[in-house]
């Protein structure tokens, strides 16, 4: 991707969240790397400190747990315009209780998070845009929270394929399925009725 494009993206995302001055959206881009990634590598590992914040620019990621059998469970997703970040670690300075995988070849920015704390910290103009980054995903947070006490399955799902259609055909079943808090021969069955209903 052309840098002009890269940060263009990145200029349209930051303030979808917060009018930013272009002056420090580019500073920020002056620390980017443009990384490419193949499709199954690990941006962020579990049980590594993460040192940086990747930009999306392309493809599909998703985060996920594993426990000490090798079992996994999908976190979330991340798609193109998204920041993906093990964000608790490098706050509290310690490892990644996730990963975080490329489901596709991928294309993001790469910034080193204490480098841009050092421009958040020197420049109050950045203060909007940190608190509505926060407060999103909190709200996020407390909609996934809600979604799974009180909503079924099907209806998850339908929320899922809103908010995420490109991840159908790039995931396997059961990346969307743990995401969703059910077996895989659950969502199976929710595809086949709700394709019978259309």
């Amino acid at each position: 991707m052309e840098s002009n494009t890269a940060l263009k993206m990145l200029k349209q995302s930051i303030n979808s969240l917060a009018n930013t001055p272009d002056e420090l959206i580019e500073n920020l881009f002056g620390i980017c790397t443009l990384k490419k990634l193949n499709r199954r590598e690990i941006f962020v590992r579990s049980g590594d400190y993460p040192k940086y914040v990747g930009f999306n620019l392309s493809g599909i990621f998703r985060l996920y747990y594993t426990d000490s059998k090798g079992n996994d469970w999908t976190k979330g997703f991340s798609t193109k315009g998204r920041f993906i970040i093990s964000y608790s670690a490098m706050v509290q300075k310690r490892e990644s209780f996730f990963n975080i995988e490329s489901l596709t070849d991928s294309e993001i920015l790469q910034f080193d998070y204490e480098e841009w704390m050092k421009m958040i910290r020197s420049d109050m103009r950045w203060y909007p845009l940190t608190f509505n980054l926060l407060q999103t995903v909190y709200i996020m947070k407390e909609i996934r929270e809600k979604s799974f006490l009180l909503d079924d399955a099907a209806s998850r799902y339908i929320q899922f394929m809103k908010e995420y259609p490109e991840v159908e055909t790039n995931a396997k079943l059961y990346h969307i399925a743990s995401f969703l808090g059910i077996t895989p021969e659950s969502l199976s069955r929710i595809r086949r009725k709700l394709k019978k209903l259309s």
